[in-house]
């Protein structure tokens, strides 16, 4: 049987859905959202960062990353505070509250990882990971020829 590309990416989603939802059901909400966590990991592993410095890293512009880090601080996991040497930059960084949200969420999506791979053999992981890699690779690569 010859697979049509077509079904192999639909199949792709449709398994990509349903790991959503069976991680909502399982684990409940993946709070943070993936903006979140994202912002959440990069604050944890910088340390603090200006907000400009911050949208670079998250890929998003310095108007969303400013939207982003309120609703972040309305949850009470990050903090700004005015740049000593420029009054116009803050500089953001995570609270306690912010660090204790990161870990978790690290561990949550780290046993969901593990769920979602746990009917593959090493084998088939590898053989998975090499495919993804690959197609990861012609994106990156289409990219830097279109730039």
């Amino acid at each position: 049987m010859e697979l049509k590309d077509e079904e192999i990416v639909e199949l792709f989603f449709d398994v990509v859905k349903q790991n959503r939802r069976y991680s909502e059901k399982r684990y409940g909400s993946m709070h943070p959202f993936r903006g979140q966590y994202y912002c959440l990991m990069v604050l944890s592993n910088a340390g603090e960062l200006n907000q400009k410095e911050l949208a670079h890293l998250l890929g998003i512009r310095p108007s969303s990353a400013g939207e982003l880090i309120a609703k972040l601080e309305q949850k009470g996991w990050v903090r700004r505070k005015s740049h000593p040497s420029d009054r116009r930059s803050s500089i953001v960084s995570l609270t306690k509250e912010g660090e204790i949200a990161a870990e978790e969420a690290v561990k949550k999506r780290a046993k969901l990882h593990s769920d979602m791979l746990e009917e593959l053999t090493e084998a088939e992981k590898t053989a998975f990971y090499d495919a993804l890699k690959k197609i990861q690779h012609h994106y990156i690569s289409t990219e830097s020829q279109n730039e």
